[in-house]
């Protein structure tokens, strides 16, 4: 025997409450995912593996993509910069991953100075940025093949710092040990 019993306004409220948070949760979380605007996002071309990308540019070009890499060099020209990256696999976020799995270079052309001094070298970077094709730029002996992105959008990751280790003093600092009286890591032998 089942008994049925009548659902109150409160009840009904936090039903629908709960029910309308739940929803705007799992938008937000689908919704807020990358750094890049909404615009860029919408308009990008879906996440193309880079290697296919740098093999047929050509298909590419004047679409818009989304890559990601650590800068290696910036050039300051007349009426742009020139931002050099080693490209590395992206996030769910949009954040790159490990330089080890770099599958390429790109440069990036960006119509306003971007300072040498904040984009230093090993800084992460996320591109939103429309094909241009490849240029062909010396490495050494060999030319080497660049996918060419004129920017819409560049995000500059924060710098990442590691706290020292728990527990540690305050004084702590790394090896190599510095100083008169730690010119090597243990001072005395046992």
């Amino acid at each position: 025997m089942t008994t049925k019993r009548a659902i109150s306004g409160l009840d009904r409220f936090r039903l629908l409450s709960g029910t309308v948070g739940l929803v705007g949760l799992v938008a937000g979380l689908v919704g807020g995912c990358g750094v890049m605007s909404h615009r860029t996002m919408v308009e990008a071309e879906p996440a193309i593996p880079f290697s296919l990308l740098a093999a047929r540019a050509d298909d590419f070009e004047g679409r818009l993509v989304i890559v990601g890499g650590y800068v290696l060099e910036v050039r300051n020209r007349n009426a742009q910069t020139l931002l050099v990256v080693l490209q590395a696999p992206l996030d769910g976020g949009q954040e790159p991953l490990d330089a080890d799995r770099s599958e390429g270079r790109f440069m990036v052309r960006h119509d306003r100075f971007l300072d040498p001094e904040v984009f230093t070298k090993g800084r992460k970077v996320t591109v939103g940025g429309i094909v241009q094709g490849l240029t062909r730029e010396a490495i050494g002996d060999d030319l080497y093949p660049y996918l060419t992105l004129e920017s819409r959008e560049i995000f500059l990751w924060e710098k990442e710092t590691y706290p020292p280790p728990a527990g540690s003093s305050p004084y702590y600092r790394p090896y190599p040990y510095e100083g008169p009286f730690h010119d090597r890591p243990f001072p005395y032998r046992y």
